[in-house]
Parts: C-alpha cells; structure tokens; sequence
C-alpha cells in the first residue's frame, strides 16, 4: 500500500500517469527521456530510490572504456571477462553498452572526451586505466563514473579492484604453509595494481619471518608475454647456483606460466616434483586454459563487472553518497602443481644430508 502511494505522489507531482511512473521505476526502455528524468527525479526527492532493490538501472547507455587489447581476439581475457560481467549485470534492462579501447598509459584523452561527453551516453564505466588526468576528466562530465582495476587518489570516483595486496600475501602464506622457503615471484609492475601485489606477497615473507630479497626472490618482466617470461626465468636459472634454484615459483599471470614451463622443462625441472608452481591470479571462468589446470588465487573479475554495475545504480540512487572503494577477493584454487605439505616433507627428508 506504501509504495502505491508512493507512486500517486509521483504520477500527482509530475503530472504522469501512474502507469508511465510504474515502467519507469521498473527501468521500463519506452518511456520518453523527459517523462523518465522528471519521474526519476521526484522519485529521489521523495526517497523512493532508496528503497528501491539494486536490481534496477535509471540509465539508458552507458561507456564502457577499456584497453584495446580486451577487443582483440586473443587479448586480454581478464578483462574480456569484466566486460561479460558488465553485459551480464545490464542483460535484462534494456541498457545500450558501447565499448571504447582506452590505454593504461597515455590514453587517447580526445577520444574519450568525444565518447564519454556524448549526450547520448548516460553513464561511464572505465577499466584498467592509470591515468589521472582521465580521472579528473571523468569527474567533471557529471556522469555516474565507476573504475575497474584502477586507483584514483582523489578519491573522486567509485571504484572496484581486486584486492591485490590480500592476493599477493594469499599466494605467497599458501606456499610457506606448506613448508617452501625458495621461492621466486616472476611478474611484471607496469601497473600501480601489481606493484600492490608484490606488497602482499612481501608482507606474507615478514608474516612468517623471512627475508625477501629482490636478488634471489624475484624476476621482473615488461610484459606479461610467455616469451619474454621463458627469456627472464632461464637467465635467472643459468645465473645462479643450483643449491639456490626455487623450490615454488609465484608466476604473476596464465599467460607467463606458459613461457615458466618452458623454462623449467629446458632445465630438466620437473612440475611439481622439483619446483612448484602457482599462479597469483588466474579468472575463476578461464582456469583451464593452460590446458593443464595450475593452482592459484582465482580472481572473480566477471563479479568485477557485475559489482561496477551496482556502484553505478548507487551513485545514481544516491549522488550524494560517500564515495565507494569495493575490493573483491580472491580464492584459492588448488590443483596438482604445488606439492601438498606432507609430499614435500618427503622430499625435503630425500634431500637432506643424515647425521651419520
């Protein structure tokens, strides 16, 4: 009865009918845009949004930004599984989604300037982008604004990540849980995000009192190529003695443990007997792959989508809320790559020298 009152005070203070006002607040498409936005701002005048369910999306379209190689055919699929879950959280409300390719570095601020201040577009969604200046642009368009994988200083604009850091000490605790001490993280820090990572992997050797050394505990990438990971842990192997060879590698994404296993099988290491392997982020839809499953931290980056999509229907329900920081976290995947405690116990006593 309530919320039939509800509505007759809308329908009487914009002069709809109560029909138009119910397909409105149902995120109903065929209404015109100036019935829509008289309706939707008595309705938040009247507190009526904020009763409402997240389930409904006041927007009609809306931008989404992201690297170009998310569009590509063998891009980035992490990202191509944030878009699924952006059009997975808008599928069932009439909402127009266009894609944009947007660096991380030195993006096209034209072209999002162009795209992003079309009147036609309704709300913005920007994933994996490190620049600020895109940041500031964002926040004067006077759009819902949300960020996926990225950091905003400002704290002007909704965001939601991975948890990095949490990922990072996650995947390091597993391996040192289970009694491995030798272990080297291979992983590229071109992004603020990844840099964060490492943070949490660092924090896990203080947590269990070791010292992490950049010399012997890791080995820096450009990109997240196989190729370049195969080039960078062979050199590593071929630089340093054997007795300090890794007992578990950390690799910093699917695509590089493909380049780590080359590395490993060309120095006759065999996976998991001789060195473990663990990815420290991995899509909780795309662990297979490799064609041979790897334990590791599954990142929920559909959810990342779907979660972005919801920050957009609160700041349209609420403009004035305090301004979201959502972090999502991750879940350990255990397949057959990283020996469990009592297998490396075992081998551990081979390995060691007998006191006679």
């Amino acid at each position: 009865m309530a919320g039939r009152l509800k509505m007759n005070q809308i329908a009487a203070a914009t002069g709809y009918s109560i029909s138009t006002v119910s397909r409105v607040l149902n995120g109903k498409s065929y209404t015109s845009d100036h019935a829509r936005e008289a309706i939707v701002k008595c309705a938040r005048q009247l507190g009526v949004l904020d009763e409402l369910t997240t389930g409904r999306l006041y927007v009609k379209s809306i931008a989404v930004f992201a690297p170009q190689r998310t569009f590509n055919a063998r891009g980035d699929v992490f990202y191509l599984e944030v878009t699924k879950g952006i059009a997975e959280a808008t599928a069932a409300q009439n909402v127009y989604l266009s894609y944009y390719g947007l660096e991380e570095q030195r993006p096209d601020l034209k072209l999002f300037l162009e795209k992003a201040g079309d009147k036609e577009i309704d709300a913005i969604i920007i994933i994996g982008t490190d620049d600020t200046t895109i940041f500031k642009l964002a926040a004067t368009l006077n759009k819902p604004c949300v960020l996926i994988n990225s950091v905003d200083r400002e704290m002007a604009l909704d965001c939601v990540s991975p948890d990095h850091r949490a990922i990072g000490f996650s995947a390091a605790r597993y391996l040192f849980e289970r009694g491995y001490r030798q272990i080297l993280s291979v992983t590229c820090l071109r992004r603020e995000t990844l840099q964060m990572r490492l943070e949490g992997i660092k924090e896990a050797y203080r947590y269990f009192h070791q010292t992490f050394d950049p010399q012997r505990d890791l080995a820096i990438t450009e990109t997240f190529s196989p190729q370049e990971a195969e080039s960078v842990i062979s050199t590593w192997l071929d630089t340093h003695p054997r007795e300090s060879w890794p007992e578990a590698i950390l690799c910093g994404s699917v695509e590089m443990a493909g380049g780590v296993m080359r590395a490993l099988e060309k120095h006759d290491l065999r996976m998991p007997e001789q060195v473990s392997l663990m990815l420290t982020d991995f899509a909780w839809h795309l662990e297979k792959r490799m064609g041979r499953p790897l334990t590791g931290i599954a990142v929920p980056c559909r959810e990342l989508g779907i979660e972005a999509v919801h920050l957009l229907q609160n700041r349209l329900n609420r403009p004035q809320a305090a301004v979201f920081n959502l972090l999502l976290q991750g879940k350990v995947a255990e397949y057959d790559t990283v020996l469990s405690a009592t297998r490396y116990a075992a081998r551990a006593e081979q390995v060691m020298p007998s006191d006679d």
